[in-house]
């Protein structure tokens, strides 16, 4: 945490960011994690992502609201989708052998439409992926969404809408072999 501190020049920020390290780093690396299934690669995400908010500190005022939380949390997601698009760029390894690892309770099928659904996800443009993370994932309502992503609830309504029917045309095409 040293490390991040020397970056920091005010004292108020170094204050701020000590807080939000405490508070947030192992719900980044669970967030993390759970889109990369590697903990070497979720510490890394967790670490790009405090870079990033250490440059973007100025845009936090309460450590503690559900906009701080749904900001860090999206920060993170972003760049752990961006590692697993980097890997499977890479051919490191292909979807089950990035499952083989898993509980042995789930059946082919889940792992394979769990694995389908990470990748349509992925595909989502950014406003689309955020409303649906925050709506399904994390359990916002559309009013906490709306005050998160400063949208009216009918904007966040009619977003979701629209990233829900973006996301199934994704799987849909995946399913019938039209996208990768």
């Amino acid at each position: 945490m040293l490390i991040y501190l020397a970056m920091l020049e005010l004292e108020e920020d170094k204050i701020k960011f000590e807080k939000i390290y405490e508070k947030y780093r192992q719900i980044m690396f669970y967030v993390a994690n759970k889109i990369l299934k590697d903990d070497h690669l979720s510490e890394d995400a967790v670490h790009n992502a405090f870079l990033r908010i250490i440059k973007n500190i100025d845009k936090i005022d309460e450590v503690d609201s559900p906009r701080t939380k749904a900001f860090i949390v999206i920060i993170v997601e972003r760049i752990a989708i961006d590692f697993y698009r980097k890997r499977k760029r890479e051919k490191v390894s292909d979807i089950e052998e990035e499952y083989k690892n898993r509980e042995v309770n789930f059946s082919i099928e889940d792992k394979v439409c769990e694995s389908n659904l990470t990748i349509a996800l992925a595909k989502l443009n950014e406003s689309y992926f955020q409303v649906l993370s925050l709506k399904f994932q994390y359990g916002f309502s559309n009013k906490e969404i709306a005050n998160v992503l400063n949208l009216g609830e009918e904007n966040v309504y009619k977003r979701i809408q629209r990233a829900r029917k973006k996301l199934k045309e994704i799987l849909e095409e995946m399913e019938d072999g039209n996208i990768e």
